[in-house]
């Protein structure tokens, strides 16, 4: 009997254990110390290979890295091993649910629902909320119900609340999100998630201090808590305090045990930092370990174009996009926007023009492509639809810069719209008063409104050039045209004398001008 009680005290025991383990590795997928989880979950799954609850939390630890392969594999053996566990059936119907198939979803989540039909496991309402409120398409009236119900089922659970807040937060209403965060918080005062979220909420309204104060909070329950040293180091990154940032940022990497979704979140974080070299360092340090990350290609392709190296920048779009579209998975306008960028860059212009289209095509807001695609048309000398995008950018936002209006009246000069041209270039005058091509690309322009020269429209604007120029070795040829229309100007106006010196000027940067040696001959 002594025995038989010693045998049941070992049962209960292990069970015990098996039950905090899992707990533990819970723990550690939510403070984002996914490599040490999975290690947990491993374990569990090799001592009680049927598990299911094991299957799907281990899924779910690969899901919030983003590998929703092995997420999907870890829940169908889930399925496979314990057909009686509903989680697994959750996780099938989460991975349908954020890749769009809501249908095949629905009934994977009604199927989990009907099997916990007769328990007062909440576990299962919570699950198929969570995906309700955190995927890019919700359904919140759905997680709403669920949450009601598992509210009526177990009203002391305490991680409800925390659920309730996110839905509200979800709805645009952070009032009574707090109100739940703060709830969840009262009922378990060592949750660490709670206290993020209230975090979270005020760093959301840019009430820095408070989120400061609550990640701190989060960090005096438990300091191994990766998450808050991840907000922290957003925080202080928008208030302008980077080596902070990056401090926090490190933390977070060295809790993380260096996995490779905190070297990418840190990675991404470098990008939007600006700092790029960093940036490369760390994403080709994921792919040395694991290619299956296609978000670091892209990652790879927007820091290498923004460090001028634009030859690997197309290499690593290139395999974005390769990648990304035989995956089916979304591209985003920035996909687009770089590589058309990275084409114009290596003179690659018509297809730049293709992707920078796309790109606008996607999100129109991006008004800073009407500059790109003005640039990329116009060096394939399609000056009519250079036009247009100058012309789409002047009547955005954005406006145009001075460098803008210089080139838009070149495409107005090219195309005999000489009235937009003059204009342009008055602009762009107004603007740089002492660049000397404003000068020059006005006087041309005026010559087609006098074109005997008989009224000397474009005298005072060639007179400005020549003024204005520094470096007149470089500008040998416009000087030659400059000081030529002078000559002629003055022959005209039988002002001989002027005549001459503008003649002799030409024949001093070209002794071999025929037109200066015939003018100064006659001049005899």
């Amino acid at each position: 009997m002594k025995s038989l009680f010693i045998g049941i005290g070992a049962i209960i025991i292990g069970l015990n254990t098996q039950a905090q383990t899992l707990k533990q590795a819970i723990d550690l997928t939510s403070s984002e110390q996914f490599e040490e989880a999975n290690k947990i979950f491993k374990q569990l799954i090799a001592t009680s290979p049927k598990n299911g609850e094991a299957y799907y939390f281990c899924g779910e630890n690969f899901f919030a890295q983003g590998q929703e392969d092995s997420a999907s594999t870890y829940f169908a053996k889930g399925v496979e091993v314990d057909p009686t566990q509903p989680l697994n059936f959750v996780g099938l119907g989460k991975i349908d649910w954020y890749a769009g198939k809501t249908a095949p979803a629905k009934t994977n989540f009604e199927k989990a629902i009907a099997m916990n039909a007769n328990t007062k496991n909440v576990k299962v309402q919570k699950e198929i909320a969570k995906c309700y409120i955190n995927a890019n398409t919700k359904d919140l009236q759905a997680a709403s119900s669920l949450l009601d119900n598992a509210t009526k089922l177990d009203p002391k659970n305490t991680e409800t609340p925390l659920l309730y807040g996110d839905l509200f937060l979800e709805m645009g209403d952070g009032s009574k999100a707090i109100e739940q965060y703060k709830k969840a918080q009262s009922a378990d005062p060592k949750s660490c998630v709670a206290t993020l979220r209230i975090g979270q909420l005020y760093g959301r309204s840019k009430n820095f201090p408070l989120a400061i104060e609550f990640y701190n909070n989060a960090l005096s329950i438990d300091s191994s808590f990766a998450p808050s040293y991840r907000e922290l180091a957003e925080i202080y990154y928008k208030a302008g305090q980077i080596e902070r940032a990056k401090a926090r940022y490190k933390k977070f990497l060295e809790l993380s045990s260096n996995n490779l979704e905190a070297r990418r979140r840190y990675a991404s974080f470098l990008y939007l930092n600006k700092n790029y070299d960093e940036a490369i360092i760390q994403l080709q340090q994921v792919r040395n370990v694991d290619t299956s990350y296609n978000v670091v290609n892209r990652l790879l392709a927007f820091s290498y174009f923004e460090n001028g190296k634009f030859n690997e920048a197309l290499t690593f779009s290139n395999l974005f996009f390769n990648r990304q579209i035989i995956e089916k998975n979304k591209l985003l306008a920035d996909d687009y926007l770089y590589k058309g960028k990275t084409l114009s860059k290596l003179g690659k212009d018509s297809l730049a023009v293709i992707e920078l289209v796309k790109a606008i095509e996607m999100d129109t807001s991006k008004s800073e492509l009407f500059g790109d695609l003005a640039v990329s048309f116009t060096k394939m000398k399609k000056f009519p639809d250079a036009i247009k995008f100058y012309e789409l950018k002047q009547s955005s936002k954005k406006g145009l810069s001075s460098s803008d209006f210089y080139a838009l009246g070149k495409c107005y000069y090219f195309t005999k719209n000489f009235e937009k041209a003059d204009t342009t270039f008055g602009t762009f005058i107004s603007l740089n008063s002492k660049v000397p091509n404003g000068f020059l690309w006005r006087a041309k322009t005026k010559t087609n409104f006098d074109p005997d020269s008989k009224l000397g429209l474009a005298k005072p604007f060639y007179e400005k050039y020549i003024e204005r120029v520094t470096d007149k070795e470089k500008e040998k040829r416009d000087l030659i045209e400059a000081y030529s229309y002078l000559g002629y100007y003055y022959f005209l106006q039988k002002d001989n004398e002027n005549a001459k010196v503008n003649w002799l000027k030409v024949k001093e940067i070209d002794p071999n001008n025929e037109k200066a040696i015939k003018a100064l001959s006659n001049s005899k």
